[in-house]
Order: structure tokens, then C-alpha cells, then sequence
């Protein structure tokens, strides 16, 4: 089979093509042919080196939308042709993968298998960190930064579907539109307005319930400006310092919780719970996947290098080459 590997670490000009041998399904486990891997951030850090990979050559990517080819012994619930999609699953970007059957959910017809890997860990993400961590509540006000980008979209519409208020922020009208478009109440154009400001006009001075926050070292102090008292933040990520300073009389004066959320280590019932509860939704058709672009396996570097340049709004997936 085909697929993209990096045999040492560094930057995108590292990935290429090379025939590999089909892994072999045992028992639980399912053979998936691969119709899209989807990038995320965390996948450069691994192939920077920030990370570390088990091993060399190293397959990339853990999300996927495929259509099964092969169930081990033991898997009752699935069979060869059911369209699926999966996060969490190390190797994606090749033509086939194997995984566990427990970390693998039904993709409804109306879906492609490019909307599937594009949906699978920003939805999770957003999903675990709105319920699991925050157990957001109807009514109360959700902060989502980012609201264009591929988790921050889908918060957007998974606060909505709880029946939570959004304000989402935004660099430039056309990604404010992304955001109104997912269902954001209100979309701050953080380059022109003062965010904290702008939450406090926003929210009667009362701040909000749940910030969602994806780079916490740039925006930490202002979080804890605009959360209400006994407000919760969560924690997606802080690419540019992951040993933030903590203003811990802000953290103790606002009564807040400052709450860490991460996909490869959450809880499998969690796990299975918010997969479960995203293809239930995407059944009903009420939520959508933002697809920014779709590069072929051969494009695998131009496709990280639009990632790291947030040159695409949503999320960016490899196809395997025709």
C-alpha cells in the first residue's frame, strides 16, 4: 500500500510516498481503506520532533474517514463496506489502517469520507471539552477563540446544539462569517475591537460561563478578566508556550477553574461517549464540517505547510493519490 512517512524528524520537506506493507487485522481490530486523513497541529509537533514517535519510518495522522475492508474475530457491530469515521488512531495518511473497533463510528451517507476525517478530532476536542470537562449547561455564555478554525467551529455548534449563548471571536469579516454561519450569537473581530471590552459589553458586565481556550500563555490574563466568577476555562492548547505563568490571585479572585483537555488521554468511556453522541448528530444532519482544502498523498508537505501558515480556515485533509 501506499503512504506518507517521515523517516527523521523536521520540518514539512521531510514527508514523501513509500509502498509499505498492509497491516494485518487481529482480533477486535478493523481494517479501514482510508478515503481521508486529516491534519491536525498536534500531528507537526510529532513530526518536528517536539513529540516523540515510536518509531522510524513513521505513518502520520490520527484522524480518518474509509470504509471498512476487513473485521478481526469478536466484532459483531461492523462489517466490510459500513462507511466509518475515527479519531485516535495512529497512521491515517495511508490507504489502509487498522484500528480498534471501539474507537470507530458509523458516517452517515450524507457525509463524505473527506467530511469523516475532517470532523473526527476537532469534534471530539470540542465535544470533550464543552461536556466533559466544562459539563456546559443550556443558557449559560460560551467564549470560543477562534471560531473559524477546525475545533473552534465545531464548539460553536455543539454549545448551540446545548442550548448555550456563543461569542466566538474572528481576524477578519471572512472568518467572521464562518463563525455566524456555525451558529455564533455574537463574533468579536479581535484586530479591531478589545476583546475583554467587547465580553463585557457583551454580557451585562457578568462575563461568561466557558471560555474555550486555544492558546492559553497569549490570552490567559484576559481569560481571567472576562469568565464570571466561578467561571470555567478550558485549556485546548498553547502552541507558542506550554509552561504559561500562572496570575494565580486573578485565578483565586475570579473563583475559577482552569481545566486542562486532551483527546489522547481522555477517559475511553468519554471517548465512546462524545463519538457516539457526534454520529447521532450528524445522522439528525444538524451539525456540519468545515473542509478548508484537500491535498493528495504526493502533496502531503504543501499540505502541512498550509497548515502551519493558517493559510486554510477548518480543517485540511490527504486523499489517497488516484
Amino acid at each position: 500500500m501506499k503512504a506518507v512517512v517521515y523517516q527523521e524528524y523536521g520540518d514539512p520537506s521531510v514527508l514523501h510516498v513509500a509502498e509499505l506493507e498492509a497491516p494485518v487485522v487481529r482480533e477486535n481490530e478493523v481494517l479501514i481503506k482510508v478515503g481521508g486523513s486529516a491534519i491536525n497541529p498536534v500531528d507537526t509537533y510529532f513530526r518536528k520532533g517536539i513529540r516523540e514517535v515510536p518509531k522510524f519510518p513513521h505513518i502520520p495522522h490520527f484522524d480518518l474517514g474509509g470504509v471498512v475492508e476487513e473485521v478481526g474475530e469478536g466484532i459483531t457491530h461492523l462489517k466490510k463496506g459500513d462507511r466509518v469515521w475515527a479519531t485516535n488512531v495512529p497512521g491515517t495518511c495511508a490507504e489502509y489502517v487498522k484500528a480498534a473497533a471501539d474507537v470507530i463510528f458509523p458516517l452517515p451517507s450524507a457525509y463524505t469520507e473527506v467530511e469523516g476525517a475532517a470532523l473526527a478530532m476537532p469534534f471530539v476536542t470540542a465535544h470533550l471539552s464543552l461536556h466533559y470537562r466544562a459539563r456546559v449547561q443550556a443558557g449559560e455564555t460560551v467564549l470560543v477563540y477562534g471560531g473559524a478554525g477546525a475545533v473552534g467551529n465545531a464548539a460553536i455548534q455543539l454549545a448551540k446544539q446545548e442550548g448555550a449563548h456563543v461569542i466566538a471571536t474572528a481576524g477578519n469579516e471572512e472568518k467572521a462569517a464562518i463563525c455566524k454561519e456555525a451558529g455564533a450569537d455574537h463574533v468579536i473581530l479581535y484586530k479591531e475591537e478589545d476583546l475583554p471590552d467587547k465580553v463585557s459589553e457583551l454580557t451585562n458586565n457578568q462575563g461568561v460561563d466557558v471560555i474555550l481556550e486555544m492558546s492559553l500563555s497569549e490570552n490567559i490574563e484576559q481569560d481571567l478578566m472576562m469568565v464570571k466568577t466561578g467561571g470555567r476555562i478550558v485549556t485546548i492548547g498553547s502552541p507558542k508556550n506550554n509552561a504559561p505563568t500562572l496570575p494565580w490571585r486573578l485565578l483565586n479572585q475570579k473563583h475559577a477553574s482552569l481545566m486542562g483537555v486532551l483527546l489522547f488521554t481522555a477517559p475511553k468511556s468519554e471517548l465512546k461517549h462524545a463519538g457516539d453522541d457526534i454520529s447521532s448528530l450528524l445522522a439528525q444532519k444538524t451539525i456540519s464540517v468545515l473542509v478548508g482544502a484537500t491535498y493528495s498523498f504526493n502533496e502531503a508537505a504543501e499540505a502541512h505547510r498550509a497548515l502551519e501558515s493558517h493559510a486554510v480556515n477548518g480543517s485540511i485533509v490527504l486523499v489517497p493519490n488516484g
